[in-house]
């Protein structure tokens, strides 16, 4: 790819930011130190750099748990600001988040860099003559404010930064799905105001110790519409490698061990919708996450992070119309086709061998437990390569019904379906329709709640065609847009961030009617003589589970379950899918 910036000549003179110091080398902008600005410090110099402006703007997109507002800054050309506007001129927009971990500060800085860069460099602002950026300078504010120095104790700076969960203690890049943070609730509907065409997501990685500076993580490419994909594949990630070696910056994939180390194996990270790079693929945006090395000095970390924001512009600045085609296409495709798959896993049998610059390893005994601990010996630099996992496979594709109807007792689906941009009517008088109903047949809760809720998973549920009475005020919502396969990922209940997995829909789990024993005694043995498939059914367990048959009152509620007498909404999955 050719060098966006290589013909540019760059002020000469210093510039103090703050406590933070960026100056211009000949080879271009830089970050040095090992200091990042408060969360105040930040919004002061973004709005600094929008004062008098006309290609940049500062505004609010929203609040903080803790009350403080969220803000959003705008780079766009000339104007406009509004993304009907920009989208309108046929402009491409890239979105990126910073702080959702404020502890990783390195896109807060980085951005900053990158602002001010694109605004006193006239040759650099040619990057935006067909792109808008869009820069959250701090997302998750409540826990940039609670700086210390300690938080981040694998880190190597800065000296102070912020914690990890903002202040509902929920980590936020876990929330974007369930969005039970006014924070996530705020970019759900910024991202789909603006629907980018690429998102970057600042981080910084932990793991195993290496000698790349940078680890790049994007979106899943087989959730991704083809077109998308052979972009993402063929045109995006290349030349963001070849930029980022003509840098002279280390960039290796990111990636989770097969075990300890990584001679045992790299494998890709799945991206659920949860995390912001997951979420982003249900609607064809390429996600990327620049998660910079934990161990490297803060400095190398954030101009490696500003390279990779500066190579995806550059890519876009070249490749952009291409890119919004792709998407254009992606979203025709998902709104006509027939399904998609719900369930992904690691395809184990696909492997390659991925080049490596990493360190000997070394077992010795721990100074703490007396047992053998790992340390990673970067005397002796190993350059080789190990086996790379990066394929995964898709469960049975799921068929789209005609439309779902969800019930306006459940008002929170469909709070957060509006948020999401979804369209859906209002039924206007009661009537019946013909649908499937979802009844969960099992499931396993984790022990241990998981970022505020008990997730569900291994759901398991039987589908059985009813009429269905809804009603009026109920929610119907047609299949058929390019928010197909959110839909899908969101209200099938067996999806594993669906809104049932999340626990939306936990109050259909509990039996509220019972039963007296010693009145219904004479009931259930009225009810086994009549119905002799309910005798077998019962002989048959008990002759199979001999606690079973040693429990009355279990027997009891084992007829009880299956009588007329049984509440028709115990495990009955609310939104049903209405048939064509």
């Amino acid at each position: 790819m050719p060098d966006p910036i290589r013909t540019f000549i760059l002020r000469s003179l210093p510039l103090v930011l703050c406590v933070w110091s960026v100056h211009v080398r000949a080879q271009g902008w830089t970050f040095t130190g090992d200091v990042t600005p408060t969360w105040e410090q930040v919004i002061d110099r973004y709005r600094a750099l929008a004062e008098g402006r006309r290609s940049a703007r500062l505004m609010e997109m929203g609040r903080d748990d803790g009350g403080q507002p969220i803000h959003l800054f705008v780079i766009s050309d000339g104007g406009p600001f509004s993304p009907d506007s920009i989208h309108a001129r046929g402009r491409s927009v890239v979105f990126i988040v910073n702080g959702i971990h404020p502890g990783e500060p390195d896109g807060i800085d980085a951005s900053l860099l990158l602002a001010r860069a694109l605004l006193d460099s006239d040759q650099l602002m040619g990057l935006t003559a067909n792109t808008a950026v869009c820069i959250v300078p701090v997302y998750n504010v409540s826990g940039a404010v609670m700086r210390d120095t300690v938080f981040r104790v694998d880190q190597n700076g800065p000296i102070e930064h912020g914690q990890r969960a903002n202040a509902r203690n929920l980590d936020l890049n876990r929330d974007l799905v369930k969005a039970d943070a006014r924070n996530t609730q705020a970019l759900v509907q910024a991202l789909h105001r603006w629907d980018p065409d690429v998102l970057i997501d600042t981080h910084v990685s932990d793991g195993a110790d290496h000698r790349y500076v940078m680890e790049l993580l994007t979106t899943r490419r087989e959730k991704l519409d083809p077109g998308v994909a052979r972009f993402l594949d063929q045109v995006l990630v290349p030349s963001l490698q070849h930029w980022m070696d003509r840098k002279g910056i280390a960039m290796c994939p990111y990636f989770e061990t097969m075990a300890q180390v990584p001679d045992s194996g790299l494998m890709a990270f799945y991206d659920g919708p949860r995390y912001t790079s997951g979420y982003a693929a249900l609607f064809n945006t390429v996600g990327i996450l620049a998660e910079s090395h934990m161990l490297k000095p803060y400095a190398d970390r954030v101009n490696a992070t500003f390279q990779v924001m500066l190579g995806v512009l550059g890519v876009l600045d070249e490749h952009g119309a291409e890119l919004r085609r792709a998407r254009a296409e992606a979203a025709r495709n998902t709104a006509a086709a027939s399904g998609f798959p719900l369930h992904w896993k690691l395809d184990t049998t696909r492997v390659e061998r991925l080049p490596w610059k990493g360190y000997a390893t070394v077992w010795e005994p721990s100074a703490v437990s007396g047992l053998p601990r790992l340390r990673y010996d970067r005397s002796r630099p190993v350059d080789t390569t190990v086996p790379w996992y990066d394929t995964y496979m898709s469960g049975p594709v799921r068929d789209k019904p005609a439309a779902y109807l969800v019930p306006q007792a459940w008002r929170e689906v469909g709070q957060r379906l509006a948020m999401a941009g979804v369209r859906f009517e209002r039924i206007m008088r009661d009537t019946v329709l013909r649908a499937e109903v979802h009844h969960i047949a099992d499931l396993r809760t984790a022990r241990e709640p998981y970022e505020g809720r008990y997730l569900h998973r291994d759901i398991r549920t039987t589908i059985a065609v009813e009429e269905v009475h809804a009603r009026a005020g109920d929610l119907l919502v047609p299949l058929g847009t390019r928010h197909d396969r959110f839909l899908m990922e969101v209200l099938e209940p067996d999806a594993p961030d669906s809104y049932f997995a999340w626990g939306f829909f936990d109050a259909i789990l509990q039996q509220k009617e019972w039963f007296t024993d010693y009145v219904f005694e004479d009931v259930a043995a009225d009810l086994l003589k009549r119905d002799p498939s309910l005798r077998a059914a019962l002989v048959e367990r008990r002759a199979a589970d001999p606690d079973f048959a040693a429990d009355g009152w279990a027997q009891l509620a084992f007829v009880f379950q299956r009588s007329p007498y049984m509440e028709p909404g115990h495990r009955r999955y609310p939104v049903v899918r209405v048939l064509r």
